[in-house]
């Protein structure tokens, strides 16, 4: 019977065997990621190859294999293993070697505080190849669960309790053994034991070791609550704190990126397992002026006019007068921090600074150096407080006469001290953000961030599906957020590099 089909036959031999590469179609991201990493300078890698013993697999090719997993979905060691085996991409980059899961396993963790360097180089190649303009940058955080049960996560008084049940459930065992071995003894003799014995001392043995080593931990977790001055912890993962996400409680960290406005490239990445934003701000202004110091070698940017600053958005879980003061010492660029309060008033709700005596409704009188409240009595200074940010406080205080027989007595304050108003010392700098964000331009360019960070994020979580870390611990989740951000920023280069039709290695020069 004849067909109408082409010719087939997978068991026929080819006189010249093809390279796997031609498998793989132009501009695909194995390609882009072998020539991304060719470009690397992989030194630090390098010298951690021992000189003597087994030849070790390439640190090249344990890379590529690594970057091309996280911007595919396949993180796991056993599963990029499994797929050296099967999938055309992954047998490119291996050069057709197959590491096992344990080499490649222990290669990311063995080298976690490179990975870091590494990803500035990367961002040096967007920078290269015109991917990264540093006009606006934004910065934001995301929350990612730890790999640890939420159900494992004590409190100092539930720790206590915990170890002291794992400790009498081991006396109790102990002892219970010894009863066991006495009568094993009464009825085997001393020097023999009855055919099922082995297995009941192993399984002993077994139970024992879980409840020494639940222990362990229990007292390690002790020992780190106290050191870290919290009041939770979790006992898998000593480092994970308990973030709150969109209505949801889970141990985890939170993931902080600044992204540049041109493609989308994260330029400064960092983990955290802080619960809020605030602290967040300055450790990632600095590491950003030192990112574009870095990019533009002090020619294109940082200049004193603030048309040339690279404007710096992010949202009001960032702003606190304390940041403000310091960002004002960091004039290399121009922020665009909105706060709570104004954020509140934009989306049509009403705030305290609207109240009739709200401290706003007082007006100060320089001649006296005092304020006046709304009723007309006069405030004046009492003293300078610290509060528990840091931040320094002038306060103004009423007379108790004034306030007890003012008519809004009781409205205005209840207290019989009489009314106190505090003014700190960054809040001009809070005015003047608040009248940056209400012009025209102010609201045009703080509207760039939603197009700029927020996106990221969402291609992080459902496109290369990373919502939980494999690893514990925050040295080695730093590592693994590396990673992932460098596998974000191989898809942006693949993408602008078809767009573009660019070759990386012709474009990029040392």
């Amino acid at each position: 019977m004849h067909l109408n089909v082409k010719f087939y036959n997978n068991k026929q031999s080819l006189l010249l065997p093809p390279s796997i590469e031609d498998y793989l179609p132009e501009g695909d991201l194995a390609r882009v990621i072998d020539e991304v990493v060719e470009l690397l300078d992989l030194s630090v890698l390098y010298e951690k190859v021992p000189d003597k013993g087994r030849p070790s697999y390439h640190p090249k090719m344990l890379t590529k294999i690594l970057f091309y997993g996280y911007a595919v979905q396949t993180r796991s060691s056993r599963k990029i293993h499994k797929r050296l085996f099967t999938d055309v991409a992954f047998i490119f980059l291996a050069g057709m070697q197959q590491p096992d899961f344990r080499t490649i396993s222990d290669f990311r963790k063995n080298n976690l505080e490179e990975l870091t360097e590494i990803f500035a180089q990367i961002v040096q190649i967007c920078h290269q190849l015109g991917m990264v303009k540093i006009g606006s940058v934004s910065l934001d955080s995301k929350v990612f669960k730890a790999n640890a049960s939420p159900a494992k996560s004590y409190t100092d008084e539930n720790l206590v309790k915990e170890h002291k049940r794992i400790s009498e459930r081991i006396k109790k065992f102990l002892q219970k053994s010894n009863q066991i071995d006495e009568e094993e003894d009464r009825l085997y003799g001393s020097d023999k034991c009855g055919d099922e014995l082995p297995d009941k001392i192993s399984t002993k043995e077994k139970r024992l070791r879980k409840l020494q080593k639940a222990k362990e931990n229990l007292e390690q977790a002790l020992n780190r609550l106290k050191e870290q001055n919290t009041n939770k912890i979790n006992i898998t993962d000593n480092d994970a704190r308990v973030q709150k996400d969109k209505g949801r409680k889970y141990p985890g960290y939170r993931g902080q990126i600044v992204v540049d406005e041109e493609e989308q490239i994260i330029i400064t990445q960092d983990i955290t397992n802080e619960q809020g934003d605030t602290n967040q701000l300055i450790p990632m202004v600095d590491k950003t002026i030192d990112t574009i110091k870095e990019l533009t070698d002090h020619r294109e940017t940082l200049t004193d006019s603030d048309d040339n600053k690279p404007k710096f958005l992010t949202d009001c879980g960032y702003n606190s007068l304390a940041n403000l003061g310091k960002l004002k010492s960091r004039d290399t660029i121009d922020p665009y921090i909105p706060d709570k309060i104004q954020q509140a008033r934009e989306h049509g709700h009403k705030t305290k600074e609207e109240e009739p005596f709200h401290k706003n409704k007082f007006i100060f009188q320089p001649e006296e150096k005092c304020f006046l409240c709304p009723a007309g009595k006069k405030l004046k200074f009492s003293r300078f407080v610290k509060e528990r940010g840091g931040e320094e406080a002038a306060v103004y205080k009423c007379k108790c006469s004034d306030c007890r027989n003012c008519t809004y007595f009781g409205i205005c304050t209840q207290s019989k001290r009489g009314r106190t108003i505090r003014i700190y010392e960054h809040e001009h700098l809070l005015k003047e953000m608040r009248k940056k964000l209400s012009t025209l331009e102010g609201k045009k360019i703080y509207r760039s961030r939603k197009c700029t960070v927020e996106p990221v994020f969402g291609n992080i979580a459902q496109n290369l599906g990373f919502r939980e870390f494999l690893l514990r611990g925050t040295r080695k989740v730093k590592g693994e957020f590396s990673l992932i951000c460098i596998a974000h920023n191989l898809l942006k280069i693949t993408r602008y590099a078809k767009r573009k039709h660019l070759s990386i290695t012709e474009c990029y020069s040392y």
